[in-house]
């Protein structure tokens, strides 16, 4: 998605159309749907319209329908207590920048709601003196050091009116920028010009301009081809703006895709076809608020769709560190209880050097050797080659072990094993060589046991962290943020339902609406129904077709008839029938009075 923010032709074209749909609508509520973008909700003349505004960005009414905050934000009950109920009284342009004014109710209960749309963007409260009740984000203006916060005056009628070009105006512009002389040409106009970037790229290719041209190879004098050529293009511009829903009609919008592909990506949206897109396939809308409405929806979209894929990923990415974290833990504790084992065997295999070992040792920490004399007398013997002290790695005397290097005889070696790995043993001198083999045997029994325990578990843990993906997945899946609003059509606020002929049937739900089914609904050709007894629901039969309303579907109707009656809840037994239009009236008979939703058939 290209552009992201509304220009200042924008604007001017949107608020033209807007005009249309909302003076005069009442405001019925308004809601967050995050903390910069809100819906006002409107009625008028039975129409709804969503008008959405997000601060910095965009504002146009809407046709789709976006979840909404579960509670509501301060700023929003702020809105709900001052414009809730009123009437939409103005929208306007502030100047020529990217500023809109709303104004709901008249007099000293007017209210104002400004939307900047200019670099932080901000949505601003204001009475009807301009004085600010609330707003997005409060800031003061770097240049002016005017300050935007609560109980300061907001400046409605202090914007910029739009400069009109000139040749002494863009002389001025271009000569002003000439130690920028690499610049390119198209920048310096966009900045320092009000037309921005759009606009300008139209004008300079209306005047046969290349848009990489910089400003050292134009030629800056009034008299030149080339800033006579300018100047007709940018006055040409003048005009297309001034014109740009003036005669307060809705300005056409039009969707740019990003090349001449009718399936391309948007790329871009404006109210009218500047020459920079001619070359790329084109959407056109009645208005520019419809087109708005259908690019931001695709962007809208295409985030959600960005925000659903994050949360599978991470919902799957749960399940996966679940199972990589159990899988880890029962190896670990595999191999914990291979190592006993092995150790265990390793001391069988060796029980005599073992036994010796222990021997040697606890005789001569009885006959009071220091610990330290016993341990440079360990490793004196090992020197000299005694067999017994070469088997010691470390004493441990002060847990009462030592530490043993022991490996398999040539009788434990398959045929093809000429060595074996040299491991290191703990050996508790409190015991002897068979009871310390029998306590890792113990050990390894127990570790096993706690990794069929960790399996077992680690399985429940799994399926429950696969079933919370599975409905976490279910549920991104099923949540949509953007629906198209359907259309409700008049009958659906009464009971209704279609005939198996394709005939509409329709039913008041009480007597104002047997009124209002009757006296605002019933056409030359329909067929009205009634119960045979008192106080039953009116039913009427839409005919769209020229013939008459087939048996099998009056038969339908009349069985709703006797259905939605007193008499069968009563259980008792009644019939219907059924009347041409002009057989009912309202007109009771002298002294006599009919009651709201009683008619006379004749």
């Amino acid at each position: 998605m290209g552009k992201t923010r509304m220009t200042v032709l924008d604007v001017r074209a949107c608020v033209a159309g807007l005009r249309n749909q909302l003076l005069g609508a009442r405001v019925a509520n308004v809601y967050d749907l995050d903390p910069k973008t809100y819906l006002i909700k409107t009625a008028k003349g039975g129409e709804k319209v969503l008008l959405l505004l997000e601060s910095g960005v965009r504002f146009h009414s809407t046709s789709f329908n976006r979840d909404k905050s579960n509670t509501p934000s301060g700023f929003t009950l702020k809105l709900r207590k001052h414009i809730r109920t009123k009437k939409v009284e103005e929208v306007r342009q502030l100047g020529v920048d990217r500023l809109v004014a709303f104004t709901f109710g008249a007099g000293d209960e007017a209210y104002h709601l400004v939307l900047e749309l200019f670099a932080g963007g901000n949505i601003i409260l204001l009475d009807h003196e301009c004085k600010i009740i609330s707003l997005l984000r409060t800031h003061t203006d770097e240049q002016s050091g005017a300050k935007t916060a609560v109980h300061e005056t907001y400046p409605m009628n202090g914007q910029r009116e739009n400069r009109k070009i000139s040749m002494e105006l863009l002389c001025s512009v271009l000569v002003k920028s000439v130690p920028h002389e690499k610049a390119l040409l198209k920048d310096i106009l966009t900045k320092d010009l009000d037309y921005g970037l759009a606009l300008v790229e139209h004008a300079m290719l209306g005047a046969g301009i290349d848009m990489k041209r910089k400003l050292v190879d134009f030629n800056c004098s009034a008299s030149s081809e080339d800033m006579q050529k300018l100047f007709l293009s940018l006055e040409e511009v003048d005009e297309l703006i001034s014109n740009l829903g003036a005669e307060g009609r809705a300005v056409p919008g039009y969707i740019v895709r990003r090349d001449n592909k009718e399936d391309s990506p948007y790329d871009d949206f404006a109210p009218v076809l500047l020459r920079q897109f001619q070359t790329k396939s084109i959407v056109q809308f009645d208005c520019l608020d419809k087109a708005m409405d259908a690019y931001f929806t695709v962007a809208e979209g295409q985030r959600i769709e960005q925000q659903k894929a994050q949360q599978q990923k991470a919902a799957i990415s749960k399940v996966e560190r679940v199972k990589r974290a159990h899988e880890a833990s029962i190896q670990a504790l595999q191999e914990e209880e291979a190592r006993n084992y092995h150790k265990a065997t390793l001391i069988e295999a060796n029980l005599s050097d073992v036994d010796n070992a222990i021997l040697v040792v606890n005789s001569l920490l009885s006959q009071g050797m220091d610990w330290g004399a016993l341990k440079r007398m360990v490793k004196e013997e090992a020197r000299k080659g005694n067999p017994i002290a070469s088997l010691i790695h470390s004493l441990k005397l002060d847990t009462n072990q030592i530490t043993l290097m022991l490996t398999f005889g040539l009788d434990y070696l398959g045929e093809e094993e000429q060595t074996a790995p040299v491991t290191t043993v703990d050996i508790d001198l409190g015991c002897n060589a068979y009871t310390n083999a029998q306590a890792y045997y113990s050990t390894k029994k127990k570790v096993a046991q706690k990794a069929d325990k960790t399996i077992q578990s680690g399985d429940k843990a799994l399926k429950g962290a696969e079933r919370k993906a599975k409905e976490e997945l279910k549920r991104v899946d099923t949540k949509t943020s953007i629906q198209l609003i359907r259309k409700t059509h008049w009958f659906e606020k009464f009971v209704w339902f279609v005939s198996s002929e394709n005939f509409l049937v329709v039913a008041g739900r009480d007597a104002q609406q047997n009124e209002l089914l009757v006296k605002r609904h019933m056409d030359k050709g329909d067929i009205y129904l009634h119960a045979d007894i008192h106080g039953a629901a009116a039913h009427i039969v839409k005919n769209h077709t020229k013939d008459p309303i087939p048996p099998l579907t009056i038969a339908q109707a009349g069985l709703s008839c006797v259905c939605r009656s007193a008499a069968w809840d009563a259980k008792m037994v009644t019939s219907a029938y059924w009347v041409h239009p002009e057989q009912v009236s309202k007109s009771a008979p002298t002294g006599e009075y009919l009651s709201t939703g009683s008619f006379m058939i004749r």
